[in-house]
């Protein structure tokens, strides 16, 4: 646990000294990031073809959401503006993929109502974040339920269409955490559709090699948060410095990084807005 402690320490100080690095150097820069960029989300669209994938979810459309962290540095205007954005969207199914709170999750209930407006025929369903485990995950879980929220540790549901299945399941955080990939898959049909909900990206490569074809969607690494112009990330942290943000192929899982909506260490994004993701599957 200490050495857990150490890397998570070492990733927040880089986050401060990027910020530190942007308020000495850049006065203009800073105050876009801390006043401007970290207010405004942006909604990035994919289409993401699925090996296994029954034609009757082809064009079945999920949102995600990750990387709240509703304290201390949560925007409670930027999470409204967000539900009514993805509202508008209408999607047919709602995905959050980990760190809802950063140290405490005393206050998540009150923090977390505008989730409770979501509206979406599939539920919104939400995977374990390592800042969730440590800040007490039962509470974070508890408040999460409250506000209409479904939480998948190491669990997985079947949706049905057409007597076809696609089954969406959630890992628990890598960091701190123990993920059972079997347990989540168990009983689901071998020729099911699959959709991952792992907030750690990395550990794709540790399941690739065992597992069916399946999209994993994750966020942890708030695609750098403070980046050079053009998006490259200054620092990222553990179990995210493979995958930052984006598309990638990884054995038998389409992996997603979403760079989250909150903020860690400095309340400041540059060249690196908050993202909603559209997903759009597809038949591989």
């Amino acid at each position: 646990m200490s050495e857990v402690i150490s890397t998570r320490r070492h990733f927040v100080r880089r986050i401060f000294q990027a910020g530190a690095m942007m308020a000495t150097a850049g006065g203009g820069a800073y105050g876009y990031g801390r006043e401007i960029e970290r207010h405004h989300a942006v909604v990035e669209r994919i289409t993401a073809p699925l090996r296994g994938l029954g034609s009757a979810w082809k064009g079945f459309r999920i949102v995600q959401i990750t990387d709240l962290h509703l304290e201390p540095l949560g925007d409670a205007g930027l999470l409204k503006k967000v539900v009514d954005t993805i509202n508008d969207l209408k999607p047919d199914m709602v995905v959050m993929t980990g760190d809802y709170v950063t140290r405490s999750a005393a206050n998540l209930v009150h923090l977390a109502e505008p989730l409770a407006d979501l509206k979406t025929p599939a539920g919104v369903l939400a995977c374990t974040g390592n800042h969730d485990l440590w800040a007490g995950v039962s509470r974070v879980s508890r408040a999460l339920s409250q506000h209409g929220v479904k939480y998948l540790i190491n669990s997985g549901v079947g949706l049905q269409r057409q007597n076809e299945t696609l089954w969406v399941a959630g890992l628990d955080s890598v960091w701190g955490g123990s993920p059972r990939l079997a347990q989540a898959l168990k009983g689901r049909p071998a020729d099911a559709g699959t959709v991952i909900l792992m907030h750690e990206p990395d550990y794709a490569d540790l399941i690739s090699p065992k597992a069916p074809p399946m999209l994993q969607l994750s966020g942890h690494t708030h695609g750098g948060q403070v980046c050079l112009p053009g998006g490259r990330p200054l620092c990222l942290p553990s179990w995210g410095k493979k995958y930052a943000k984006g598309l990638f192929d990884v054995g038998n899982i389409k992996l997603y990084v979403n760079r989250g909506i909150g903020c860690l260490g400095y309340p400041v994004r540059f060249a690196c807005p908050p993202e909603i993701t559209e997903i759009t599957l597809d038949c591989a």
